[in-house]
């Protein structure tokens, strides 16, 4: 047994040349990456798997946060909840009423009870109207669902004192103008009452009242949808940019509701 250097071997070593210049052009041609290659490749992948992980988790969490039911987008009152958006174009009737214990978030106005998302307007209106010599008094705004039950069954009974009316007539009567507790928008706190006894004043409302957001609420033209008899006094706040389309539609509270419905959907 011989334990000197390997014998030189002519053969084998081109054999082992040749090889090793077939593995470089592999390289060089893509066809084969070494390992460090291969390694980075996969580091890097690996990276931007996580980067997008990371990116869709933030993006799904502003999402959330901003459709979420947050303090300073959202009005909850027992178990009825709306965001501002939802609020200033919930209609409430008989068909949707609203529960006993809602109470919106209300600010003092004149000795009335206005909702916070109408205060600042409203206070912007009279003091304008005032500067152009009208007086925009009001007489009416936020009422409890106690109060309400209390003012529909006076009406009520105002019908019922009156031979010619049946008691399911003297409701349904009673109901057009002065709806029954839950059914009234004025517990909202966005329905406003003006005096309009005096015919100027009426007509200056009419012509500003979308400019601060107001729409009168229920007129004669649209009392088969609304169900309740005109009312020349009493206006809705909606936001001005819903007001001003309401008006060039031509569409009353119910109707640029379901119509916003119908955009959102689409």
């Amino acid at each position: 047994m011989s334990y000197g250097p390997t014998p030189y071997d002519k053969k084998s070593y081109k054999e082992s040349k040749r090889r090793r210049k077939q593995a470089m052009r592999a390289e060089q041609t893509g066809r084969i990456l070494p390992f460090s290659a291969v390694k980075r490749r996969v580091i890097v992948l690996v990276c931007s798997a996580a980067l997008f992980l990371l990116a869709g988790l933030v993006l799904y969490f502003v999402y959330f946060n901003n459709s979420g039911s947050g303090s300073e987008n959202t009005n909850t009152s027992g178990g009825t909840e709306f965001n501002q958006s939802d609020e200033l174009l919930q209609v409430v009737n008989t068909g949707s009423p609203l529960e006993a214990d809602y109470v919106p978030e209300l600010e003092s106005f004149k000795n009335f009870k206005v909702n916070t998302l109408a205060c600042d307007d409203l206070e912007s209106f009279v003091t304008n109207a005032q500067s152009d010599g009208v007086e925009l008094r009001v007489v009416s705004a936020y009422i409890s669902y106690d109060d309400q039950q209390s003012l529909y069954e006076e009406k009520l009974e105002s019908y019922l004192s009156n031979p010619e009316y049946t008691e399911v007539r003297a409701a349904a009567a009673a109901q057009k103008s002065v709806p029954k507790a839950g059914c009234s928008e004025a517990q909202t706190g966005l329905l406003i009452g003006f005096d309009v006894t005096n015919p100027s004043v009426e007509a200056y409302l009419q012509r500003n009242c979308i400019n601060y957001g107001f729409i009168q609420r229920y007129t004669a033209e649209k009392a088969d949808v609304t169900k309740l008899n005109e009312n020349k006094s009493l206006f809705r706040y909606v936001g001005e940019e819903n007001a001003k389309k309401m008006r060039a539609l031509n569409m009353c509270l119910e109707e640029y509701s379901d119509y916003i419905l119908l955009q959102k959907n689409q």
